[in-house]
């Protein structure tokens, strides 16, 4: 990784929560912190030379951004492109993949350098296929907690769930609260291993996976725990992967442009 003078603030806005981590000059996590979007006019982010942002929470997170990074002249707000730091982007339309997710697959390839499942397990799922270094698409699905959600607003007794604390999640649930939160860990398990045995056809390997976000815990549990697709070895939780991209992403300069511009 290269050294460079300065500190470097990455920012990632996602859906729920705002994200930050301070990179010194020889690429330490030095500090970080996250607070709910409900929550960031309250934030103070620290002062850094350089700050690079990924926002796909929309306009208004955007504009409280730029408020509160005023006194911050260098910030760059990240543009999801065709290539950047070695890795191939093969959305057709490479500016629409979402900046979080193209900077958790370059921060994959640069940990492992090999085939990878890169999941991101927050108010949304993504679950996306590296290979050779090149992007080869993914899938997006409701998280854990969306799923809940829309089972309780979308029919006319099933209850919404409570936070639970189960380390062991029983497949054959026998009552309604426990098939609901089977359910939804388990969907999000099976799409996981599917992309897993997809991959592994393609490259003839087993692929890592590489995982982060809130619910990456929890969904690493269950996957380790049955062995799916034999993976124990091979999935690990990598915290603050999106931000670890992003300061790639600054080191190189390229792909990130000081207006606004940003995908969803």
């Amino acid at each position: 990784m290269t050294s460079i003078s300065n500190n470097i603030l990455a920012i990632d806005a996602g859906n729920t929560r705002v994200k930050w981590g301070l990179f010194n000059a020889t690429g330490r996590l030095t500090g970080h912190g996250a607070c709910l979007n409900t929550e960031l006019a309250g934030l103070r982010f620290p002062a850094a030379e350089q700050v690079v942002i990924s926002n796909v929470a929309g306009n208004i997170i955007e504009t409280q951004l730029k408020t509160l990074l005023a006194n911050h002249a260098n910030t760059h707000w990240v543009a999801s492109q065709t290539e950047a730091c070695g890795v191939k982007n093969s959305y057709p339309q490479p500016e629409k993949l979402g900046t979080d997710r193209w900077a958790a697959l370059i921060a994959a390839w640069h940990i492992k350098q090999a085939p990878c499942v890169v999941v991101n397990a927050g108010t949304a799922v993504t679950i996306d296929a590296l290979e050779n270094a090149t992007f080869n698409g993914g899938l997006i699905m409701p998280g854990i907690d969306l799923m809940q959600q829309s089972l309780y607003l979308g029919t006319a007794q099933l209850p919404i769930q409570n936070a639970r604390k189960e380390s062991t999640i029983d497949i054959f649930a026998t009552s309604t609260n426990d098939a609901i939160y089977a359910g939804t860990h388990y969907a999000i398990v099976g799409a996981i291993t599917l992309m897993v045995q997809e991959l592994q056809k393609k490259t003839d390997k087993a692929p890592w996976i590489l995982m982060s976000g809130g619910n990456a815990t929890t969904i690493h549990r269950q996957l380790i725990q049955h062995d799916i697709g034999n993976v124990t070895n091979q999935a690990i939780i990598v915290d603050n992967l999106v931000l670890q991209g992003l300061y790639l992403l600054s080191l190189a300069k390229v792909n990130i442009k000081k207006d606004n511009n940003y995908a969803k």
